[in-house]
């Protein structure tokens, strides 16, 4: 991965060569950003750029021996820490036995999300990827090995928040006594969720959104897209690449969401429970996954509603499809009900992520929105 190939952020890119040129790399960087921004793209560029041993200066030369192995993501030196997945073979599984399902996808793109990433495990629906406890022997393990052929050893370690706190704990000594030469470059999207002690000991670099002319460049350069449908592609994108690929080639997964967020608001208007009973069921069923991915798609179309409300088309980020619902939607998404509903919306999320009974849930969920919509 170059830095050329990462999208905008220069100044993030300067900084990093910067910090090898003048040998003041931080042994901890935390890159924060959103799903899509290119957090994980920095940190390889700047794991190439690091290990390059040819002529180098604002980019790894791509023609020596360590760029080449870092181009196929099999350099002796890098190693990768990630959340994976038990199954019925793997009761105890760690970031090696996914390895090469990692690198394929990397390959492919470094604009990835835990929806791709599950599927390239080949998990099931309710499968949930984690960072379990056993990775902290295979962490002290590699550290103990001797770089093989850079002066550093660099580990990288994409959702640090998907951490079982036994493993953060054994991670949190490493960085504080860190072994000599060693780099990690944590990738997080919810800094938040990381225990305060390690984001202490981290440099945070955030990563901000793409601005909507990074992404029509590329969307013109990469898909040989228009200038105008390349602007409101990347208008909608909202600062992430990955959105802006998945809104080219509409994805299953966001006509079923659009499809099953506008049932829900049609159902709750009409305040027919048999239906809705119906409904919940259907979404108790999913995955949890998709069932968060399902609720975050809500939450952007109530404050896109919210926002049309105000006749200001220029920061309204919806797709054609989306705009359909919306013309006659919108009026009853108000300054009056936007509060609560977003309140129950992340409610709901919140209470999947610590793996509640999705049926309950849906239907408390439910029962809030017909209050809120037709009061």
């Amino acid at each position: 991965m170059f830095f050329k190939d990462v999208i905008g952020h220069e100044e993030i890119k300067q900084r990093l060569i910067t910090s090898l040129q003048t040998g003041r790399i931080s042994h901890a960087q935390l890159f924060s950003g959103d799903t899509g921004a290119g957090s994980l793209a920095l940190a390889l560029a700047f794991t190439q750029y690091l290990f390059c041993t040819g002529d180098k200066h604002e980019d790894a030369c791509g023609v020596c021996p360590e760029c080449k192995k870092m181009q196929k993501l099999i350099h002796p030196d890098l190693h990768f820490v990630f959340p994976v997945v038990k199954s019925a073979q793997i009761k105890t599984p760690i970031s090696d036995e996914y390895i090469n399902e990692w690198r394929n996808l990397l390959l492919k793109s470094p604009y990835i999300d835990m929806e791709e990433w599950l599927g390239a495990m080949g998990a099931d629906e309710n499968a949930q990827a984690l960072i379990y406890t056993e990775e902290s022997g295979n962490i002290l393990r590699k550290l103990n090995l001797k770089s093989f052929e850079s002066d550093y050893k660099v580990m990288i370690i994409w959702l640090p928040e998907k951490m079982k706190t036994e493993c953060s704990n054994k991670l949190l000594k490493i960085l504080e006594e860190p072994y000599p030469n060693t780099l990690f470059l944590l990738v997080t999207e919810h800094a938040e969720e990381i225990i305060t002690t390690i984001l202490s000991r981290t440099q945070r670099i955030k990563v901000s959104p793409l601005t909507q002319e990074n992404i029509a460049e590329q969307l013109v350069l990469q898909k040989h897209l228009v200038r105008d449908s390349a602007n409101q592609v990347a208008h909608v994108a909202s600062g992430s690449w990955l959105r802006a690929l998945r809104m080219l080639n509409e994805t299953d997964e966001s006509v079923y969401n659009q499809e099953k967020f506008v049932q829900m608001m049609r159902l709750c208007w009409e305040r027919k429970m048999l239906p809705v009973n119906e409904f919940v069921n259907e979404l108790a069923s999913l995955g949890r996954e998709k069932q968060k991915s399902f609720l975050m798609h809500c939450i952007r179309m109530l404050r896109e509603n919210f926002v049309r409300n105000f006749g200001i088309e220029k920061i309204v980020y919806m797709t054609e499809r989306e705009k359909t619902f919306s013309t006659r939607f919108s009026p009853y998404v108000h300054e009056g009900n936007i509060i609560p509903l977003f309140d129950e919306f992340e409610r709901a999320y919140s209470d999947i992520i610590r793996n509640g009974n999705g049926k309950i849930i849906f239907t408390d969920l439910c029962i809030k929105v017909m209050q809120n919509i037709r009061p």
